[in-house]
């Protein structure tokens, strides 16, 4: 008999790289145009957009407005069971990073300030622009929540987290 594979789709390459273009394009500016996506930022926002039951409760934390979430996404594997490597796994970040500044959707400024400050290129947001379907279409909506908590320090942000965490979903 032959074995079929179990594939992961939160570990689909290119669905990741989707989430980070749609992070990028949405929250790498102010509503007055300041540039504010730090590394630590973008580590922070990917894991709040992919569990929609943290970043509600992470915006209730903030005094934010919460979105409505489906029963789809709260009840899911990743969410009932946790797994916070994603939180401090820095080098799937840094890849995927380079893959997206390899095809030129990416640029960096660097701040003495903040460090690295990242945003995408206009071939990013063109390719940004077309995710439009499936999963993506809610990635888009948890992004455009979390422009609430742009100005918030990554060190605020992951305090946080941290609150959700031990409090449990």
């Amino acid at each position: 008999m032959n074995k079929l594979p179990f594939i992961q789709p939160e570990r689909e390459l290119h669905y990741n790289l989707g989430i980070l273009l749609l992070i990028l394009g949405s929250l790498a500016h102010t509503s007055r145009k300041k540039k504010v996506l730090t590394i630590d930022k973008i580590q922070s926002f990917y894991f709040l957009v992919t569990k929609p039951s943290f970043l509600n409760k992470v915006l209730m934390l903030a005094n934010k407005r919460q979105i409505s979430i489906d029963d789809v996404d709260y009840y899911t594997v990743d969410t009932l069971s946790v797994n916070v490597d994603e939180l401090f796994d820095r080098e799937r970040l840094l890849i995927m990073i380079k893959i997206l500044s390899s095809k030129k959707y990416l640029s960096s400024e660097y701040s003495s300030s903040e460090g690295f400050l990242f945003e995408l290129t206009d071939a990013g947001k063109y390719i940004a622009s077309k995710l439009e379907s499936g999963y993506f279409r809610k990635i888009k909506l948890f992004t455009k929540q979390l422009s609430s908590l742009q100005s918030q320090s990554p060190s605020k942000l992951n305090g946080y987290i941290n609150t959700v965490l031990k409090q449990g979903v």
